[in-house]
C-alpha cells in the first residue's frame, strides 16, 4: 500500500511539471511569505507543518498541515477547525499513518 502511495506521488509530481512547467515558483513564493510574516510579526493564519500532539486525542509528536497563527515566534496558535464525526476519523487516520512513516526517524535522533 505504502509503495503505490509514494509511487502515485512522485508520479503526481512528473504530471505537474508536465502540465503547468516548473513549480518551484510556489514554493519559494510560499517561503518568502511565511518569512515576511514572521519577520513582521504580522500574525497571519497560515497553513503550516506543525505539531498536533493533544489535538483530538493525538498522544504522538506528529507533524501535520494545520491552519495556524504565525508570528514572530513561529507558531503562536494552532487553529482547532469543528470537524465531523466522519472528519475526525479521517484525521486521526491521517495522522496515525504519518506517524507510522516517521516514527522511525525519531528512533534514529
Amino acid at each position: 500500500m505504502h509503495n503505490d502511495m509514494h509511487k502515485e506521488v512522485v508520479d503526481s509530481a512528473y504530471d505537474v511539471i508536465n502540465k503547468k512547467g516548473y513549480t518551484n515558483w510556489a514554493v519559494g513564493l510560499s517561503g518568502g511569505y511565511i518569512a515576511k510574516t514572521v519577520v513582521n510579526d504580522t500574525r497571519r493564519i497560515l497553513p503550516i507543518s506543525t505539531c498536533v500532539r493533544g489535538m483530538k486525542g493525538i498522544k504522538e509528536d506528529v507533524f501535520l498541515s494545520m491552519p495556524a497563527a504565525i508570528g514572530s515566534t513561529g507558531v503562536q496558535r494552532v487553529i482547532d477547525l469543528p470537524l465531523t464525526e466522519k472528519e475526525t476519523t479521517k484525521f486521526l487516520h491521517s495522522a496515525d499513518t504519518i506517524w507510522n512513516l516517521q516514527k522511525g526517524v525519531w528512533d534514529n535522533i
